[in-house]
């Protein structure tokens, strides 16, 4: 099954109807909030915001704000922790809903409450019919599988001492995305990951940076840069510097 739904995931990302929306943290650009809440129905919206990667929701309220800046349409946050009636509503609403935003704080959190409330299938199938999502920092993490845990963030060497886990996965399989990149010099540890083959495909993220994937089509919003790795052979890894506003093709096949 997990198999199948990845080749269907592949061929639904050359498509044009899947939208996602990667923020490296920090400040996000009122360009890509905007752009999200277009892609959610502006004012037809109906938007989830998940804030499970923090304690509180602090985060999420500040994000609710900025995203009714540029819609008139619903907009709720998702409490943190769901009794059986509860998750049922949450379920209900994620069958309906037009966009759904994850909060930034810790990945690992985020991804153990989706597993423990058996959320992954419904998330990745309600992406799949063109739902936008969108995160931040931790939840820009999960959008990956394999997923960075953030174990050992500050003095890692390279990719070995950097430990993976299972992430959401909308985007295509084996391809790793990291944020906060170039403010916590996250160089080594992606380029390290790509070089030992743990990923395919590498998308490092600024903070204050947001990319913005359509499709296969993917643009750069925000005031820094988006990073690109590709191993080319066994020795040799190809980088890929996106400047503010680039427009490319991230998906090649």
């Amino acid at each position: 099954m997990h198999f199948i739904l990845s080749l269907l995931l592949l061929s639904t990302m050359a498509q044009s109807g899947t939208s996602l929306l990667l923020i490296g943290g920090g400040k996000r650009p009122a360009e890509a909030m905007k752009e999200f809440s277009l892609l959610a129905g502006s004012e037809k919206s109906d938007i989830l915001i998940i804030p499970w990667a923090s304690e509180s929701t602090e985060g999420a309220e500040i994000i609710k704000t900025e995203l009714s800046t540029h819609t008139s349409g619903k907009i709720e946050i998702v409490p943190h922790r769901l009794n059986p009636r509860d998750l049922h509503l949450l379920i209900t609403h994620i069958e309906k809903c037009s966009g759904i935003f994850f909060t930034g704080g810790n990945q690992n959190i985020l991804m153990n409450l989706i597993k423990e409330y058996q959320l992954g299938a419904l998330l990745k199938k309600r992406y799949l019919q063109g739902v936008v999502f969108g995160g931040t920092s931790a939840g820009t993490a999960i959008m990956s599988n394999p997923m960075l845990t953030g174990a050992g963030d500050l003095g890692v060497l390279d990719g070995s001492q950097t430990e993976l886990a299972e992430g959401l996965g909308l985007l295509p399989h084996s391809v790793i995305v990291d944020q906060h990149f170039i403010v916590r010099s996250r160089f080594n540890r992606l380029a390290g990951l790509i070089l030992e083959s743990k990923g395919d495909l590498g998308i490092g993220i600024d903070e204050n940076t947001a990319l913005l994937i359509k499709g296969k089509a993917a643009r750069v919003i925000g005031p820094t840069q988006v990073l690109i790795f590709k191993k080319e052979s066994d020795s040799k890894l190809g980088v890929s510097v996106m400047s503010p506003g680039t427009s490319f093709n991230l998906f090649s096949n």
